[in-house]
Formats: C-alpha cells, structure tokens, sequence
C-alpha cells in the first residue's frame, strides 16, 4: 500500500508511457481478438521500470486412457454407436498462472491485530521481529500452494513493483514453466529473495502480465492470472477505471481469467478488487457485490482483510480453491483420424464412479457460469465444462470424463 506523497511524482511517468504501451497491446493482441469476440487488453498503464492444493498429478481427468470401454447408460451415448468414429479419454487443458505479486513496503508490516492498517500507513516497515509479516506469509503460502499443483500446470511469479517505487515489467520475475522439481526451487528461491520496499503499481503491473500471457506463443491452455496484495493502485491512480472496465474485461475475451486476494491493508479497495475479479470472469459467487462505491465493500475476490491471526491459513485455503478452479473443466477438443472435424458431432461422455455414463449436454445459450452443460471455447480448440457438472467432475477423483466424435452433438432443448 504504502501512500507517501513522494510517490505522486512517479505517476506522471508511469502516464507518459501509456501511449505506447496501449499500442503494444494491440499489436500483440491484435491477431487473435475476432476469433475471441472481444477486443483485447488495451494498454491502460505504462512500465516505469524495465520490460515482468489440487491432489491431481496428471493431465487426464479420471484414470482412463486410450480409446473408450464405458458403458452406455439411458443418458448415455454408446461409444460404439454405428455413428461414433473415435472416443478418447478427455486431456484436461494445461492451467498456467501467473502469479502477480505485491512486494510494495506494506507488505513488512505485521497483519492485524499485531499492527493495524493505518499504522502500516504510518510506518510501512514497522514489524515485530518475532512474528511473521504479511510477506513472509504470504512467501510461505505461495510455496507450499505451488508445490503440491499437478505437474502439467504452468505457474510463474512477477512483483510489483521492481524497482523499490513505480517500475513493473513486462517479462516475469520467474517464467512461466510447467512445474518441474527444478520450477518449484527457481518459485522458492525468487520468493526468498524478496525484500519489501516502495509504492503498489497493481495497473501496471497486472496490464504487461496480460500482455505476456497473451503475447507469449509458448503458453498454451488456460492463463489465470493471480493478483495478491494488500492495498491500492498508488502509481497511476487515474488509470484505475479503465484498468477495471476495459482492460481486465478485454483479457477475459480473450481468455485470460483474473483471481484476486486482498490481504490486509486492502479494505479501502474492496471495491477496486472485486470489480477485477468480477469482469475478469473468477467471481466468488454469482450474486457478489462489485459496485463502484463505497469503496470498502466488494466480495467478488478472496477478501482476507478480517482474517486477523487465521491469514496464513486463510491464504492459504485461498490459493488453494484458486488452483482447484484453475486445473479446470477445459478440455482439449482430440483431432479427428484423417479428415477435417465436425463440430457439430462431438459429445462429452460423463461416466461417474460405480455409474452409468452420461452425456453433457452442450449449452451455448448463455454465459458458461449459467448453464450446466459444455461450451466450445472461442476458437474451438477447448471444451468447457459449465457449472454444477464442472463441480460434480472436479470432486469426482475416480470417474472418467470421454469425448466421442462422429455423433450429432447432444445439446440442451431450444
């Protein structure tokens, strides 16, 4: 958080690079947004500094593999129907995060109630020596979070800020790289690292993250990414709007989710957080408050400001949920043996432990978080299962999730 008065004169160099940034933006963008149906993160903020527990171990939902044995059941689709020509086990979408990480001064202090968050304000390196700190905390949340995600996931970390000020960046502190033994110690000792200090650039910051996710050719499947921090935009405060309203909902469109956690010292920036994680698609709840004003209330994102001495475990439940969501009902639409696939003839085979199988439905109807069905993904290259299903497979360790081509896809009635 960290607002010092000294920091204002960094906003206006963060402004002077906002025009080139936006362009920067477009060009990356720009070659994928009508396959997307939206435009794409428009350039909200420039870089003052230099250019930033899932049990689940594999990529395969269920234990099966191969070609198909299930049975049929009266919701079922038979996999040797006359009209299927191939059914493969569902290949789960590799889950990449980006994890954006607030390493402002604030972040020294202890959390309540040991120091209040006004007291931070006062003294943001104030910190009992034998208690832990909100970063210290928080370092040690990230690392056994990201220790235990399946190893098909993708994580990776930047700080905001980079330069004990303004600066952001657009490549990340450590790259974004599927989890290997070697990532988990390049994620701890780049966490180890970190020291504290300067001002909260979360516009910045978080608009090159979108830009490299989307830019990057080497990240394939879902991108999320995971804002952690524990106050407000102090850099660039004038560009918080069109940060919310247009930049994080034109990464949405183009597929790139935002979770937000607040730690505490956010409480004025409920209402900021919230909105981010409302139009970046990550919503609590579909009913969750992500007004403009007042600006202490919003409960879209993962809200920890009340957690007192539960942060490490709230954090850490937190990161948790975050990556049971992240490792996801995207599923990887299988190529046809030869010859160009019908869209139109593909079905998603649902066979529970001990039950007979089923067949989603799929719903294009309305939003994904409305249905109970699937949905192709904009370019069609992903399969997302929507709402009550997506839970009921996710918990579901043992059963398998199959999709067959060759049948006239089952859809929910008109």
């Amino acid at each position: 958080m960290e607002r010092l008065e000294r920091g204002h004169r960094y906003v206006a160099v963060v402004l002077l690079a906002a025009g080139s940034l936006a362009m920067a933006a477009i060009a990356a963008c720009g070659s994928s947004g009508e396959a997307a149906g939206g435009d794409d993160p428009d350039g909200s903020a420039g870089s003052s500094g230099s250019s930033g527990t899932s049990g689940a171990s594999g990529g395969d939902f269920g234990t099966s593999s191969g070609t198909s044995g299930a049975s049929s059941g009266s919701s079922g689709l038979d996999p040797d129907a006359a009209c299927a020509t191939t059914t493969v086990a569902a290949k789960r979408a590799p889950a990449n995060l980006l994890f954006i990480v607030d390493r402002s001064g604030s972040m020294n202090c202890n959390p309540p109630p040991l120091t209040t968050s006004a007291a931070c304000e006062v003294n943001p390196v104030a910190a009992d020596a034998g208690a832990p700190t909100k970063w210290s905390i928080t370092r040690e949340a990230l690392k056994s979070a990201i220790a235990v995600m399946p190893n098909n996931n993708s994580v990776g970390i930047t700080y905001f800020n980079n330069d004990d000020e303004c600066g952001v960046q657009a490549t990340p502190n450590v790259p974004v790289t599927a989890l290997s033994a070697g990532q988990v110690t390049l994620v701890n000792g780049s966490l180890d690292a970190v020291t504290p200090k300067g001002f909260t650039p979360i516009v910045g910051g978080v608009t090159l993250g979108y830009q490299h996710l989307h830019a990057s050719t080497t990240i394939m499947g879902t991108k999320f990414i995971v804002l952690i921090t524990d106050g407000e935009e102090t850099c660039a405060p004038d560009q918080q709007e069109n940060f919310v309203n247009t930049t994080v909902t034109n990464a949405a469109a183009v597929g790139i989710r935002t979770f937000v956690i607040g730690a505490p010292g956010s409480e004025n920036n409920r209402a900021i957080l919230s909105r981010v994680a409302f139009n970046g698609k990550t919503a609590r709840t579909p009913t969750c408050v992500h007004a403009a004003a007042p600006t202490n209330v919003g409960d879209c994102h993962f809200d920890l400001t009340n957690a007192g001495t539960n942060l490490a475990a709230q954090l850490n439940t937190a990161l948790d949920t975050i990556s049971k969501q992240a490792l996801s009902c995207d599923i990887e639409v299988p190529a046809p043996d030869g010859g160009t696939l019908d869209y139109d003839a593909v079905n998603v085979i649902y066979t529970p432990s001990g039950g007979a199988a089923q067949t989603i439905p799929q719903d294009g109807t309305k939003p994904c978080s409305a249905v109970n069905g699937w949905q192709y993904s904009p370019d069609k290259k992903q399969i997302h299962l929507c709402g009550a299903i997506c839970d009921t497979v996710k918990a579901d360790t043992t059963g398998t999730v199959q999709v067959a081509l060759g049948c006239a896809t089952k859809t929910v009635p008109k």
